[in-house]
């Protein structure tokens, strides 16, 4: 379906749900799921390129044959997923890139790794002679069981199991007992800025409330806050990017300037966006992670002073800070935006605000489809039924407030023509309270 931003002059060509979001303060010029993150695995050693692949906290090693190792392994892209599902329910991954297959020969087999990619080379098997006859057929990977076949009496009975690490073939008339196979020629392929904008293109088709971005170079991070703004700007995606080091001065980019140590290991910053676009996704349209403590996390990398804390507020930066208990937090749960544009607020600097903003316009698409309503007095007084009803869910919520429900939401009657239809819509959101002063008397 066609959404994103609208010029009330100019109108659209495709059908769709458009929606503004202006500020009306003076002097100052039903919700979707929440939870899933994306991330490129980028240099990754094995698995399937160009697909994404979905991970859960209900199930987080369903996805192991694909990628090639368990999310608790010691891996650098299963540490971007361990930390995101500290906070998210969901991490969609794409391989960017894979190599060459593995392969190996014996025991009356040929075997090929299902995927490219150095960790091809860590996969084995062997063919043992069963005393009950056949043969118990063994897959290993780094030394760990991934399959086992028990009295195989031919290479079609191993070729019909469909092992998910290795594909089999027959070499020979019959199996052979061989104690181990390894298979090896597994390489890895070079990935380049084009790997990484493919993955920027597909990820336009994709559900997803958070793009973790731990990338480093600067040609491709433009490109991550050029496809961040189109998303949002001209698809009508209510999706966030994260990234570190990057001052893109937008209410949709998160800006991660320091990072943490969890265990024994100081993450990068790039690594630790990870976790914040976890919490991004994770939190609700009434949650704020200011404050929010880092599951896991038992110091900083690159503490800053007071004055560095200022400078960096002022300067749209996501970091952490150690509370009074001497937790990891959150330092202020803010984005990336510095320069307040015209029809916008300070507001919109608060991450909760713009997950209320980004809700609303999600339920906005959901109950506002192209070709439900009539565009005449019936569908117009429908319409404003249901958006008003819309406002008390979110009332009810606590995401907005001072709702007028006659005036917040509202037909455009005389614009409203053909196939066209315009609302006024009014939503003054709730932040949290986060900066709280106290004048005591003293007697």
């Amino acid at each position: 379906m066609a959404s994103g931003r609208f010029d009330k002059l100019a109108g659209k060509v495709r059908p769709g749900t458009y929606v503004n979001f202006e500020s009306t303060k003076v002097g100052t010029v039903g919700v979707g799921e929440r939870g899933i993150v994306v991330i490129p695995f980028i240099g990754h050693s094995y698995g399937p390129a160009k697909e994404f692949i979905t991970i859960t906290n209900a199930a987080p090693d369903a996805a192991r044959a694909k990628l090639g190792f368990s999310v608790f392994d010691d891996n650098q892209n299963m540490l971007l997923v361990r930390e995101a599902l500290k906070e998210a329910a969901t991490v969609i991954v794409y391989i960017t890139a894979s190599g060459t297959t593995a392969k190996g020969t014996g025991g009356g087999l040929t075997a090929e790794a299902v995927y490219g990619g150095l960790r091809g080379n860590d996969l084995a098997y062997s063919v043992v002679a069963n005393p009950l006859g056949g043969f118990d057929v063994t897959v290993t990977l780094g030394g760990v069981t991934v399959g086992f076949y028990e009295g195989m009496k031919t290479a079609a009975e191993v070729i019909a199991m469909n092992n998910p690490y290795i594909k089999f073939a027959a070499s020979g008339d019959a199996l052979t007992a061989v104690a181990g196979v390894n298979l090896t020629g597994a390489t890895a392929t070079e990935n380049t800025n084009s790997d990484v904008t493919d993955f920027l293109d597909a990820v336009e088709g994709v559900k997803f409330n958070a793009l973790c971005f731990p990338v480093s170079d600067e040609t491709l991070k433009t490109a991550f806050v050029s496809k961040i703004k189109y998303l949002r700007e001209n698809v009508g995606k209510c999706v966030v990017g994260v990234a570190a080091d990057l001052d893109a001065d937008y209410e949709g980019i998160t800006n991660v300037t320091n990072s943490v140590i969890v265990g024994d290991k100081e993450l990068t910053k790039e690594q630790a966006t990870a976790w914040a676009a976890g919490a991004s996704a994770g939190a609700s349209n009434v949650q704020s992670n200011t404050y929010k403590t880092y599951e896991g996390a038992t110091g900083i990398v690159g503490v800053k002073t007071h004055e560095q804390a200022v400078a960096a507020i002022k300067n749209g930066e996501f970091f952490f800070s150690v509370s009074e208990e001497g937790n990891v937090i959150v330092e202020y749960d803010i984005n990336s935006l510095v320069t307040v544009p015209a029809g916008k607020d300070a507001s919109y600097k608060k991450n909760r605000v713009i997950r209320v903003f980004d809700t609303f316009s999600e339920s906005l698409q959901l109950n506002f489809p192209p070709n439900k309503y009539p565009n005449n007095t019936t569908g117009w007084n429908i319409m404003e039924g249901v958006g008003r009803s819309i406002l008390k869910a979110f009332e009810d919520a606590g995401a907005i407030k001072n709702v007028d429900y006659e005036a917040d939401f509202v037909v455009d009657r005389e614009a409203s023509t053909g196939d066209q239809t315009f609302f006024n819509v009014g939503l003054e959101p709730v932040d949290s309270a986060e900066k709280l002063y106290f004048t005591v008397a003293t007697r």
